[in-house]
């Protein structure tokens, strides 16, 4: 049983996190081919669409979706040049490193 004092400790521990931003990723995540393309960006920086859906064995129109939802959860990035978009994760959110450690387990 928790002390008052550590269940006030653990009431502001669990407020003090952006919980919808770790639900928005981890729903990205849910779907096995969404995986495999966060993990794929994890080993290879700017990769294009065409070679996602290579690596992965998915149509190119099924990757752009998918990379979609990763892109509005905040977990990728991209970069376009010219009519090439590359894609990359989001080295610049701490929750993607910690995602990183999992994803790659």
């Amino acid at each position: 049983m928790l002390t008052a004092r550590e269940h006030k400790r653990l009431e502001k521990y669990i407020k003090g996190m952006d919980v919808r931003r770790m639900a928005a990723a981890f729903d990205a995540l849910g779907e096995p081919n969404r995986c495999l393309i966060f993990r794929a960006l994890l080993k290879h920086e700017n990769v294009i669409v065409s070679q996602l859906a290579a690596a992965v064995g998915i149509s190119e129109s099924l990757a752009s979706q998918h990379l979609k939802v990763l892109l509005n959860a905040g977990l990728v990035d991209r970069l376009k040049d010219g009519k090439k978009v590359y894609y990359t994760v989001n080295h610049a959110d701490p929750l993607v490193d910690a995602l990183k450690n999992v994803v790659e387990a």
